[in-house]
């Protein structure tokens, strides 16, 4: 699904990845929400919520307040979420300094985040 240039959003398995692009700040910040919580609609029954930052340019703290926020109505729901962030880059430094790293998990890649937050029956076992 791709909501304006700036969002896009995949579904597979019960994961939801929506990738955030540009900026997320005090004017853009009620624009992401809803494009998130609209995502989360669209999907019957995810239980994962995988936020991609690796693609924003700039966020502030008012962004990470909505990330934060968002993650949290999941939860109200039962739906984990975790957010990708590159390592040392913008949206790393402001996701480490704002203490939301220690409130939801975060990872480098996408693929780490969806195996590390699979439900123990649906991770990929060794054959």
């Amino acid at each position: 699904m791709r909501d304006r240039k700036e969002t896009v959003s995949e579904r597979t398995s019960g994961v939801l990845v929506v990738e955030i692009r540009g900026e997320l700040d005090i004017g853009t910040v009620v624009r992401w929400t809803t494009l998130i919580e609209a995502a989360i609609c669209e999907l019957p029954g995810p239980h994962l919520l995988v936020l991609d930052l690796t693609a924003l340019e700039f966020l502030s703290a008012r962004g990470a307040h909505g990330l934060l926020e968002a993650v949290e109505s999941c939860r109200d729901r039962g739906i984990a979420g975790c957010l990708i962030v590159t390592p040392g880059s913008v949206a790393d430094r402001v996701v480490r300094l704002t203490g939301l790293a220690g409130l939801v998990r975060v990872f480098p890649n996408r693929l780490t985040a969806i195996a590390a937050c699979q439900p123990v029956e649906m991770r990929w076992l060794p054959g």
